[in-house]
C-alpha cells in the first residue's frame, strides 16, 4: 500500500529504475514487503522488472489513459445506478454509505483548495474505491483501483490534472445526485469526473 501510494502521488518517477533495497530505504519499510509488493505491481501491469537492475513504472500514454477511463466508466456507471436505486428503495440503509462518500469528497475539496496533492489524490482514490465497493462490490472496486493507479502514473506528470478543485466539487455533487436518486445525471457526472485529464488539457495555453 505504501508503494502504491507513492506511485499515485508521483513520489516515484517514471524515468527512474528502482532497486528493491533502495525503495525499502526510501520508504522506510523492510525489504521483503517491498519485493512482494513490486512483484504484485508487475503482475498487474503498473510496474515492470528490469533484469539485474530493479523496477520501473510502466509508461502510460494518452491512448492508454483513454482505454483505462473507458473501462473504469463501464464499472462506475452501473455502480452509481445501483446506489441511486438504493437511495429510492431504502434511503435509511444507504445513509451511512453516503455519509462516508461525502466525507471523502469534502476531504478532496479541502485538499484541492490547499493545493495539497497527496491529500487530494488520497481522498479522491478512497472516494472512488468506496463508490465501486458500495455499488458493485469489492472485486469491482479492486479492478477499478488497479486501473486508476496506472492512470495516475500519467497524471503525476501533469500538476493541473492532479490537483483539480472542479473534480473535487463534482464528487460532492455526485453524492447529492445519488441521494436524490437522479440516476441519469449521476451516471453522466461520474463519467465526466473520470475524464479529469481532459479538463487539464483544456486549461493548457
Amino acid at each position: 500500500m505504501v508503494i502504491r501510494h507513492a506511485i499515485t502521488t508521483g513520489d516515484l518517477d517514471e524515468e527512474t529504475i528502482y532497486s528493491a533495497a533502495g525503495l525499502a530505504k526510501q520508504l522506510g519499510i523492510s525489504l521483503s514487503p517491498v519485493r512482494e509488493a513490486m512483484m504484485s505491481l508487475v503482475a498487474e501491469g503498473t510496474v515492470e522488472a528490469v533484469p539485474n537492475r530493479g523496477f520501473r513504472l510502466v509508461p502510460v500514454t494518452r491512448e492508454d489513459l483513454e482505454e483505462i477511463v473507458h473501462i473504469r466508466a463501464l464499472l462506475a456507471g452501473p455502480a452509481v445506478e445501483a446506489l441511486c436505486a438504493r437511495a429510492v428503495e431504502d434511503p435509511e440503509r444507504l445513509a451511512p454509505q453516503l455519509e462516508d462518500l461525502r466525507g471523502h469528497a469534502e476531504d478532496a475539496l479541502a485538499s484541492a483548495t490547499d493545493d495539497d496533492t497527496t491529500g487530494f489524490m488520497t481522498a479522491d482514490r478512497v472516494f472512488h474505491e468506496h463508490l465501486l465497493e458500495f455499488g458493485l462490490g469489492r472485486r469491482a472496486a479492486e479492478i477499478s483501483l488497479r486501473l486508476r493507479d496506472q492512470s495516475r502514473v500519467f497524471a503525476a506528470r501533469q500538476d493541473a490534472a492532479v490537483v483539480d478543485a472542479e473534480s473535487a466539487r463534482q464528487l460532492i455533487d455526485l453524492v447529492d445526485l445519488i441521494e436524490s436518486g437522479r440516476t441519469g445525471e449521476a451516471r453522466e457526472l461520474v463519467v465526466d469526473n473520470l475524464h479529469y485529464f481532459k479538463r487539464a488539457e483544456a486549461r493548457e495555453p
